[in-house]
């Protein structure tokens, strides 16, 4: 694994390219969400790269999460490999306006704050972005109770489902 962790990279402090092999603590990315959260180290292994007009980041982004099922609510462990390729450009050349539309080579772009990289910072929104909108700890899971809240996956509830949607009562009439 890597070195002692640097979290800010100072972009004036190398010429060209600067390695980047560190582990970053657990504790030093907060993913700030409800349903998510780190369970282990993470790794990062890649490359920073300058030229004159923007600086690059390329690699890897390796650890493991813990994440919420969407329908039984039950904690799953996932591992993420995240592939870094990402450009900063200074905040002066990124532009302002808010109405613009990015094209999709753009995505990737970000603005340089103040001559330095929070690489912690970095990681965290690459996991945030690596999070799947909807997350189920298996294609068939069966969610909760809608009424007891009981896990329909480990065992069946007692509700009586007899409640009529009233939408539909006019038609339990019909013969």
């Amino acid at each position: 694994m890597g070195a002692v962790f640097e979290m800010i990279v100072d972009l004036n402090s190398f010429e060209r390219e600067r390695a980047i092999n560190a582990t970053i603590p657990l504790t030093a990315i907060d993913l700030d969400i409800d349903n998510a959260r780190i369970v282990s180290d993470v790794t990062i292994d890649g490359k920073l790269t300058k030229t004159s007009a923007a600086i690059s980041l390329k690699g890897q982004l390796v650890g493991e999460m813990e994440i919420l099922c969407d329908r039984c609510l039950e904690p799953q462990r996932r591992p993420f490999d995240v592939e870094l390729d990402l450009e900063f450009i200074p905040k002066d050349l990124f532009g302002s306006a808010s109405n613009l539309e990015l094209q999709p080579d753009e995505l990737k772009l970000d603005a340089i704050p103040e001559d330095r990289l929070d690489v912690a910072e970095i990681a965290r929104e690459q996991i945030l972005l690596d999070i799947p909108q909807q997350f189920f700890c298996k294609e068939d899971c069966q969610g909760l109770c809608q009424k007891c809240g009981t896990n329909l996956n480990l065992s069946e509830c007692d509700c009586e489902d007899t409640e009529i949607d009233p939408r539909w009562a006019a038609l339990k009439n019909l013969n």
